[in-house]
């Protein structure tokens, strides 16, 4: 796997763990630490956001390192919403978010596509509610 220099790189649980071809708890912080931080290292990323499904999403970036948890939803489909995480956090990269805020409003994003069938689009006024809601 090579990922040399990005700024932002987004995984799922299970992408982490077969392109880095290792078995972790994911339920241990500690352990997803470790793990994140020397892919972190070998690769030269500035932020790494791991998308953990029902569990919400980890954040590891050189100011942060934490677990934004997901919201309870009534999920109907999750196509889509992996590119609906990265591109949401790709545009709070451009704006030059705090990583932990780029996480929320990433996450955000991606659980409000699962209540809908299908690909679908964000609503930023939608976004923007749900994101004052949970502030």
């Amino acid at each position: 796997m090579s990922y040399n220099g990005v700024s932002l790189f987004k995984p799922n649980l299970k992408e982490l763990k077969e392109g880095l071809k290792v078995d972790f708890d994911h339920n241990n912080i500690k352990e997803l630490g470790k793990i994140s931080a020397d892919f972190i290292k070998k690769q030269n990323i500035k932020t790494l956001l791991i998308t953990l499904s029902e569990k919400g999403i980890y954040t590891h970036s050189s100011s942060s390192k934490t677990v934004i948890p997901a919201h309870i939803r009534a999920v109907s489909d999750v196509s889509g919403a992996g590119d609906t995480v990265i591109a949401v956090a790709s545009v709070c990269l451009a704006l030059n978010l705090s990583p932990v805020l780029t996480a929320t409003l990433a996450n955000l994003a991606g659980g409000m596509v699962c209540e809908q069938v299908g690909v679908v689009p964000i609503d930023k006024k939608k976004l923007l509610q749900e994101a004052l809601h949970w502030k």
